[in-house]
């Protein structure tokens, strides 16, 4: 958001009166106008980089390209045109004041504030330097961040350091809210908190842990309706927690539960394998082994995995283990069986299955089980969800000339490979379609094309 610093008199803390200013401060520039209003979207915690790098263009300036926003590449939706932001005019002294006031400013959360630009992965770019002209802002403007109700990966916020090279509260002060900015928070009517406009209060500002109106002179609705407040009110230090988590030592480990196969499935050969996985913070990785060698790593949500196509007959031990930003490891385990195992479905223990090419899986009574509606993968037990021209149901694998579906349904495929499909009893012939994987055109049954849905990770 952008600001100027003319005050006339000193006012109460939280509340204030907006004729104490001079001028107006201006606004902050939205991503995308059709955003105004919007619900406030929570990152993916995956998608958060957590490093600050303060910039103060030092020693030849710092050169920007309009365009999205990406810290990388130095692109920027801020400039309307290529642009070079003047290097920090300020002492070496003062530098390492402000440096040191945004660290204890984010002191509370999971954030690294840093002065060397990183030589990888992403991160946020706070200029501090140069003046408002350097990327066509008007005068009195001392800062300006991109704004939506959400996180914006990669952002560059703009503080012009210069125009106030040796007042190391303000220049901090406005770091500290262009950062937020970015991170879709608006500005806040509390003369205590960075978010704020109003110049009394506290020079050295702070997240305020409580929820408070918006606004810059006077209250007024949010511009984005947040969590629990709505557009009535924001809480800042929520806000910025919710997004980073916290910098005390994390010494929770993820919770890691395996809802399917269970122990002692009996399993066809590959077989999905599906987890429910928290950590108090963030999932940094979630990693599949079976008998101990690994088979995917994922690191973001969902964490559902397929087991090889080329499983041996026997015994085998599914291993999922979940690490969090802090390393704190949890691995939860279940024991499998591959083979035979039934030839009829009064072979099958547990209720509602059905015996498919000598295992018992899911049946049509089961959630998720053969032949029941679907929509997609992640709805079958099977984790295959097929379609034809009407009707989508869970499908098992099959052999089409072994003949070894349950009663009323039918192997159809081409060649060996086949699903279980609902059947009246009629024979069917069958063909394949490229990337949906199976597809199957039923004779005697009005040439129903049959498409396996494509699997999802």
């Amino acid at each position: 958001m952008h600001r100027n610093f003319a005050v006339m008199a000193a006012l109460t803390v939280g509340m204030v009166s907006s004729a104490a200013f001079a001028a107006p401060r201006g606004s902050y520039k939205w991503t995308d106008d059709s955003l105004q209003n919007a619900v406030y979207v929570a990152p993916n915690p995956a998608a958060v980089s957590h490093v600050i790098y303060l910039n103060n263009c030092k020693p030849n300036g710092c050169q920007l390209k309009p365009g999205q926003n990406n810290a990388t590449t130095n692109t920027s939706t801020i400039p309307q045109s290529n642009s070079v932001v003047q290097p920090f005019t300020g002492s070496d002294a003062t530098w390492n004041a402000v440096v040191q006031c945004v660290k204890q400013t984010y002191a509370d959360f999971d954030v690294q504030i840093v002065t060397e630009r990183p030589t990888s992965g992403n991160y946020h770019m706070a200029i501090v330097a140069g003046t408002p002209g350097n990327v066509q802002q008007g005068n009195g403007v001392l800062g300006v961040s991109p704004f939506s109700c959400g996180y914006i990966s990669n952002a560059i916020s703009f503080t012009f350091a210069n125009l106030i090279s040796n007042d190391v509260d303000e220049i901090c002060w406005t770091v500290s809210q262009e950062t937020a900015h970015s991170w879709g928070l608006d500005h806040k009517y509390d003369n205590r908190d960075p978010m704020t406009y109003l110049e009394t209060g506290p020079t050295r500002k702070s997240f305020q842990n409580a929820a408070g109106v918006c606004g810059e002179y006077n209250a007024r609705q949010c511009s984005c309706s947040y969590q629990g407040t709505g557009t009535a009110k924001m809480n800042s230090y929520a806000v910025i927690m919710q997004t980073f988590g916290s910098s005390a030592p994390d010494t929770v480990p993820p919770s890691v539960t395996i809802t399917f196969p269970t122990e002692g499935t009996q399993v066809n050969a590959g077989f999905p394998v599906k987890t429910t996985v928290t950590d108090d913070r963030t999932v940094e990785k979630v990693t599949f082994k079976l008998d101990g060698a690994e088979i995917k790593t994922l690191t973001d949500a969902p964490f559902n995995f397929q087991a090889p196509t080329n499983l041996g007959q026997g015994k085998h031990k599914v291993e999922v283990t979940a690490v969090d930003r802090g390393g704190n490891a949890t691995t939860s385990t279940v024991n499998v069986t591959f083979g035979t195992v039934c030839t009829d479905d009064s072979e099958c223990t547990t209720d509602g299955e059905v015996c498919v090419e000598g295992h018992c899986v899911a049946g049509p009574s089961s959630e998720g089980g053969l032949g029941t509606p679907c929509e997609a993968n992640s709805d079958c037990v099977s984790g295959q969800c097929a379609e034809d021209s009407s009707n989508s149901y869970c499908v098992e694998s099959c052999d089409t000339a072994a003949s070894a579906c349950p009663s009323g349904f039918a192997c159809l495929g081409d060649g060996a490979s086949g699903v279980c499909w609902p059947s009246n009893g009629d024979g069917g012939g069958c063909s394949t379609s490229g990337n949906h994987g199976a597809s199957l055109l039923v004779l005697g049954l009005g040439a129903i094309l049959i498409t396996r849905k494509r699997r999802r990770a």
